[in-house]
Order: structure tokens, then sequence, then C-alpha cells
């Protein structure tokens, strides 16, 4: 039997309140794959059996496999895997760490940075006692993700509240239990104290099963654990290949323009050092390995280049979505075919070539590479053409960066504004269309478009092919 067929009969088995079969089924799959669905799962179903233990450890590892996996899913289950802790440090009666999960949960939700230091564990007294009250959690209602237009996917669809609004009303409601049973504590009790972290210290896969009795006592009805000693997350537990940046570049004669693109860098903090060879980018936030720390060797990238640069010269710029290098080429008129390649970490240059630390251009402002010399002019290739005017020399013509905006105006834009606006019949008739003509057409007639296929029209001079991939 797959691995598949296993987990699915573990889900359906947890959904029927059988959690001994959920839990023997989930551990069969999870021999094969460390899916974060299937440990979630499995996590849940340990809750459900009292194995708060069992379950602390399928919360923490689905919430690194998410992390590391950096899949469209990782968000989702890294901020199921927070509630999951929540839930569990509750049962145990540590209901200080149980709100902090939840909080985390929750900012996970709204779209925060996972590795952002928001100070939530640290908000204790001298006597080293939670001090967030129910009040200051009520007052976070503000903070609900607000409606938005969903991002990607679809251009036409709706405005709606963000994706993980249902995970963030589950924490926030989770909260005032945790809170409300503080209220109630005496404050030398254990539950007041935050033992947590909010990078959870990777455990390694293994099947999981009743714990054994630990040092504990009863009160309350709720089992109350002393925290385990648990080690900070080992150096390199992620893969290099899969810390590498998303790469695009570009180029004219003079200089090469690479996109490096990574979330949530802070401007100030960024260091780039270019050198003839190479370019030296630090501290990288890492989306596959949320805990890496900006001493750390995986916040370090080096570019290897394909080609020689004037590092005196080049520059870069940061904007929230990605790092913009200007790479002005030592020898104008070359032609790169690769930018070079990305190496995690430090890598030693031979010591002769000088290094220069480059500020930061404005984010708003567009790197243009420096005019060229008169004699870097002559060098410079033209290009044959049939044009009556001669040979055209196209590295010359000016950029155009209108790809480079982040929030501007595009067709993808206007197409919600144009939907949010219409009625909910004119708003079928134009997903019909455009889904079913291929986007070549956009029909507000729902009566015109509503009982028969909308075939794609092309722009002229294109042909239509079928895609038989």
């Amino acid at each position: 039997m797959s691995a598949t067929t296993l987990a699915q009969k573990g889900i359906d088995a947890l959904a029927k309140g059988d959690y001994a079969t959920a839990i023997t089924n989930l551990d069969k799959a999870l021999e094969s794959s460390n899916s974060p669905v299937w440990l979630l799962a499995r996590s849940k179903a340990h809750i459900k059996a009292k194995n708060l233990e069992a379950a602390l450890h399928d919360a923490e590892l689905a919430y690194h496999v998410a992390a590391e996996r950096g899949s469209g899913t990782s968000r989702s289950h890294m901020i199921q895997a927070q509630y999951r802790r929540a839930v569990i440090y509750y049962q145990l009666g540590r209901f200080a760490d149980s709100d902090c999960c939840a909080k985390w949960s929750m900012l996970l939700a709204e779209g925060r940075p996972a590795r952002e230091d928001d100070g939530v564990d640290k908000k204790v007294d001298s006597d080293g006692n939670y001090t967030v009250t129910y009040e200051e959690y009520l007052a976070d209602k503000e903070n609900q993700p607000k409606p938005k237009s969903s991002d990607g996917g679809n251009p036409l669809a709706s405005a709606e509240k963000g994706p993980y609004a249902n995970d963030w009303n589950l924490a926030f409601s989770w909260r005032s239990q945790a809170l409300g049973r503080l209220r109630n504590l005496p404050k030398d009790h254990p539950g007041w104290k935050v033992n947590v972290t909010k990078i959870p210290p990777k455990p390694q896969p293994k099947k999981a099963k009743s714990p054994e009795p630990a040092d504990s006592t009863i009160e309350d009805d709720v089992q109350v654990q002393k925290p385990a000693e648990k080690a900070a997350p080992a150096p390199g537990s992620v893969p290099d290949e899969k810390m590498k940046l998303r790469v695009d570049f570009y180029q004219n004669n003079q200089a090469v323009t690479v996109s490096l693109f990574v979330k949530d860098v802070k401007k100030d903090d960024l260091k780039v050092e270019f050198s003839k060879k190479q370019v030296r980018i630090y501290p990288i936030p890492r989306e596959a390995a949320p805990y890496v720390k900006p001493g750390d060797r995986e916040a370090t990238s080096t570019l290897i280049l394909n080609g020689e640069i004037d590092a005196a010269a080049s520059k870069f710029s940061v904007s929230p979505r990605k790092i913009e290098l200007v790479l002005q080429k030592a020898t104008p008129g070359v032609k790169w075919g690769q930018w070079g390649q990305e190496v995690i970490g430090t890598v030693e240059s031979d010591g002769s070539e000088a290094s220069f630390t480059a500020a930061s251009l404005s984010a708003t402002s567009v790197a243009q590479p420096a005019a060229p010399s008169a004699s870097a002019t002559a060098k410079v290739p033209a290009y044959p053409t049939s044009s009556k005017s001669g040979p055209k020399n196209w590295d010359s013509l000016p950029l155009d960066d209108a790809d480079d905006k982040e929030d501007g105006q595009d067709i993808n834009g206007f197409f919600k504004t144009l939907y949010k606006g219409s009625t909910p019949e004119q708003q079928r008739a134009m997903m019909k269309s455009f889904l079913e003509s291929n986007g070549t057409t956009l029909s507000t007639n729902w009566e015109e478009v509503k009982d028969k296929a909308v075939p794609t029209v092309p722009p002229q001079g294109v042909d239509v092919k079928p895609w038989n991939g």
C-alpha cells in the first residue's frame, strides 16, 4: 500500500475519532516522506490521544520541513504548526508558552516574516512572569487580516480577506483560553513562565510513541510538565541548493544587471562587497531556513561572476522583494554568456583583487550604467540590419524600467479594479469569457456567453496552436 493511501486512511480515521488507527497509518506513511500535512495530522491525533510529547515533536518537525521546502503552502503549514504548539503547551499547563505560540501563528497569518524578532517571548517582568494582559490580547483584533486582492492566480480574482484569515481567527480565539487561565492563577504558578522560542528546535524524524512518565504534577486538571532543554538548530541543516536565490539578469555593452529575488532584506544592514570577479552579499534572510542569523555562514552569498567588472563603479539597490546589482563591465562591449553562479557562504579571493563596499542606491531610483567613453563606444559591436539607415547599435538604446515597478498600474491591476466594480452577473461573464478564450476575450454580457463556449481570438498575425504537453 502506498504512503499516500496510508496517510489518507490515517486522516480519515482521525476525522472519525479513531486516533489509534490514525497514528498507526500515519506512522507508516511518514516512513516514506516527511510531509508537513501528515505530520500535522499525526500531531493532532497524538493530542487527542494525550501523547503530548509525541504531538509536540510532530508539530515542531512539521514547522521545519515546511520552512525548508519553501513551497506555496509552506506558510500555511508553519501557521498551523505554531497553532498546534499553542494547543499542546496549554494542555501541558504552560499557558504563557501557549499564548506566545498562538501570537506567532497570528503574525504569520498576517504575512509577517517568520524570522522576525518580534519580542513576544521577551514580555516578562523581573520575576520572569509573562506580562501580556487579556486587554492587550483584545486590542489585537485591530490587526485582523483586512480585505485585499489575493496574490497571484487569476487576474480577475475578487478582493477578499487574506488567505490565512481563518487561521488568524483560530489562533486569536485560542489566546483567550490561555490568557483566561493565567488571569485566575497565582503568580507563583509555573504556567506564568515563558520557556518557548519562536523558531522551535528541529527534532529528528522518528516514529512517534507514547511518552515515558515525566517529572510532572497534576494541577487544575492540567498536566504541568517541566520544559526540557533543547538544542538550537544545527548549522547546515538545509542543503545549499535549497537556499540559493532565484536570479535573473540582463546586460548591455556597459553593464550586467543581476536581480536577486529575496524578501524582507533590511536595507540599512545589508553589505555588498564588489571585487573584480565576485560579489559578496550579507546578511541575507533565507526563506528556506528562517532561523538563519546575520553571523551565520548561510546568511552570506558569494556571486562568482562570469566576467570581470569595474568594482569601484558597480552599485546595488534594495526593494521589498529583491536586491539589484548593476555590475559595470571591465571591458565594455564584451558579451557575457551567463552572469555567473551563487555560492552559499564566503569564498576567499586570491588576495590580488581590490574590494569595494558599495553604498545602496535609493530603492526608488533606477540605477543607470555610467556613460561609455568615446573609445569604448568605438569598440561596441554594431549588428547587421536591412534598414536603409544602416547598422544599429541596439545596446545604446535607453532601458525601459517599467518592468521593475513593484506596485505599478499594470494590466492585472486594471482587471481587478474592473472586476471589483462589476455586478455578480457581469463577473460571471468576465470569468467565463476570459478563461474559455485563453485570455483573448473579456465580456461583461452574461446573456451573450452563458450558453456557448467563448472561442480564442488571437491578435492579428498570431496563430493559435494547441498545447499537447
